[in-house]
């Protein structure tokens, strides 16, 4: 089953363009079997999702892009905080420790290679020093490709998974309508749910798979 684990729409998430509508349109021709619709610092209610999963006849995954004092964090499942408070990475691990939610690695080297790195002015880590990061670690998989992030942050993503493997999820992070489904993660199993969705992260049972 391939779900692409990364979209935003408007006006929920205000730095999209993309609707619903649209973005399973794409999805759907890519070849696409779910969308996992992932604000940032904002969840879709369970009903909101599931009366827009109907009028869009495709299969709608509720997740969110979290802010935390390392970066940006994807996560899958049951969150029990407000997320006006904020997170630490340590308190949305602890957090995910207790309800079982599954916690993914967004654009893992965004500002350390690629354009925005090129930009400032900094010279891209060895792969051996992004796996030493503590995120690296805490986290249950590492977002390996992207539509927001360049071949040289995927190449270096990709030999840091060389030198400490984790598990790899893709997702387009289409913030238009045209990305979505241009990365997916492909799970062994069948996921219908968010608490699934985060028992096949947490258990490995992913690979990430480029749709274009």
């Amino acid at each position: 089953m391939l779900v692409d684990l990364h979209c935003h729409t408007s006006p929920k998430s205000s730095c999209s363009r993309a609707t619903l509508e649209g973005l399973v349109a794409q999805a759907r021709a890519r070849g696409v079997d779910a969308l996992c619709i992932t604000e940032h610092d904002l969840r879709w209610t369970d009903d909101d999702l599931a009366a827009a999963s109907k009028a869009v006849d495709f299969p709608l995954l509720r997740g969110v892009e979290v802010s935390t004092d390392v970066g940006h964090v994807l996560a899958y499942g049951e969150l029990r905080r407000p997320l006006w408070r904020g997170y630490s990475l340590e308190e949305l691990v602890a957090e995910a420790d207790e309800t079982g939610a599954a916690l993914v690695l967004a654009h893992p080297v965004r500002y350390l290679a690629g354009e925005r790195a090129a930009r400032a002015g900094r010279t891209p880590p060895s792969p051996e020093a992004v796996a030493a990061l503590p995120q690296w670690s805490l986290v249950h998989a590492v977002e390996a490709m992207s539509t927001q992030t360049t071949p040289d942050e995927h190449a270096l993503v990709a030999a840091a998974l060389a030198v400490a493997p984790r598990p790899a999820t893709a997702g387009s992070d289409a913030h238009d309508d045209e990305k979505a489904g241009a990365y997916a993660t492909r799970f062994e199993r069948p996921v219908r749910t968010p608490a699934e969705l985060a028992e096949e992260i947490r258990a490995g049972r992913i690979t990430p798979a480029r749709c274009q």
